[in-house]
């Protein structure tokens, strides 16, 4: 569990494509957004991912159904996330075999250190037979410190260590290739663990948001995660990652971004998806992306302090629209696409139910 959604839990709140014709924007955007890059075609299911288990305040059955819906429906990824509900290495090995591959994480890398992570990818690799990939997170005060009373340190060093113990410098070291490892750095220590199991050669996700997680991911992973992003955003952030990569002499990672989604939703839903943002709006490096969006008097009525009700009440409809895809499905679809044509690798949905899922499919 990571993100400040977690915050939001402490607080009680709920948290290549061909070139194609121009489709209608579907958000509205500030004057200075002078033109936006054709949409790539509408990705199919097997190019997209699904994000379960993430929201401290989910309901474990539904991530579960949703998780096994997503595989029926063939979508490529499932990314098992874990906050109150399901232990992602449980979650993750009670899916049994199916052809969706398994991102396990985020995980707190300062509550699961890297033999943990090791083994456990380890074990759902070999029981369910599925191609498995891990995410570290840097996660939040409330969970490492209250949850699980581990000191945080530093968390961009924890996360950095962390990732050097799993990876290594090179593919096939590390303890995910199951190479013993031996590592003292300021806040990780390991010496000596082998796993009996086969290793799982997991790819290994960093979710970050700020420079120093990106610093991270851009130097040690083979892929960066955004928790939410404008299109807008992650084009700039696409940019900076190949800077970044090039400087340090290594392939660019993967860019990927989570996206809530919600199919033809009432009033009610739109509502509930714009409370469950307001804990990024609150947040330092979102607030300014939010800001920069055109959404600089709701932030900061969010960042004085206001009821959350009265900052979803002055949010225009557009502010959800900003960083997710809703609408009818051809909407969503567009929406989609315009990650994909900035240079985002992975989307993975956030569904706000099991019927969003199998109406994209279906189309």
């Amino acid at each position: 569990m990571s993100g400040a959604p977690q915050e939001a839990a402490r607080r009680g709140a709920a948290p290549g494509p061909a070139v194609v014709a121009p489709v209608p924007p579907r958000r509205a955007r500030p004057a200075r957004v002078a033109e936006r890059p054709a949409p790539s075609p509408a990705p199919t299911p097997a190019q997209l991912g699904v994000l379960v288990g993430a929201r401290a305040d989910g309901d474990p059955a539904q991530e579960l159904r949703i998780a096994r819906l997503a595989d029926e429906l063939g979508f490529g990824e499932v990314m098992v996330g874990e906050a109150t509900g399901h232990d992602a290495f449980a979650l993750g090995a009670a899916l049994g075999s199916g052809p969706a591959a398994l991102c396990l994480g985020p995980l707190p890398a300062g509550v699961r250190d890297p033999v943990t992570i090791a083994r456990g990818a380890a074990s759902v690799a070999a029981l369910t037979g599925r191609s498995v990939g891990v995410a570290l997170a840097a996660s939040t005060s409330a969970v490492v410190e209250e949850w699980h009373g581990r000191a945080r340190g530093v968390p961009a060093t924890v996360v950095a260590e962390s990732a050097s113990v799993l990876r290594g410098p090179r593919r096939d070291s590390g303890l995910l290739a199951g190479m013993p490892v031996d590592f003292t750095g300021a806040l990780v220590r390991t010496r000596g663990f082998v796993c009996a199991l086969p290793p799982s050669n997991a790819d290994l996700s960093v979710l970050a948001f700020g420079a120093e997680l990106t610093e991270v991911a851009v130097a040690r992973a083979d892929r960066l995660v955004v928790p939410i992003g404008t299109v807008e955003h992650l084009a700039r952030l696409r940019g900076r990652i190949q800077l970044a990569a090039e400087r340090a002499g290594r392939q660019a990672p993967r860019l990927a971004v989570w996206v809530p989604v919600a199919v033809d939703p009432e009033e009610d839903t739109r509502r509930d998806m714009l409370r469950a943002l307001m804990p990024y709006v609150r947040a330092a490096g979102f607030a300014g992306m939010f800001t920069e969006a055109g959404f600089g008097e709701v932030v900061r009525l969010a960042r004085s302090g206001a009821h959350v009700r009265s900052v979803v009440a002055a949010a225009p409809p557009e502010m959800l629209d900003s960083v997710a895809a809703v609408g009818s499905v051809a909407t969503v679809l567009a929406a989609l696409g315009e990650y994909r044509a900035v240079g985002v690798d992975d989307v993975l949905l956030i569904p706000h139910n099991a019927e969003a899922l199998t109406a994209l499919a279906a189309e």
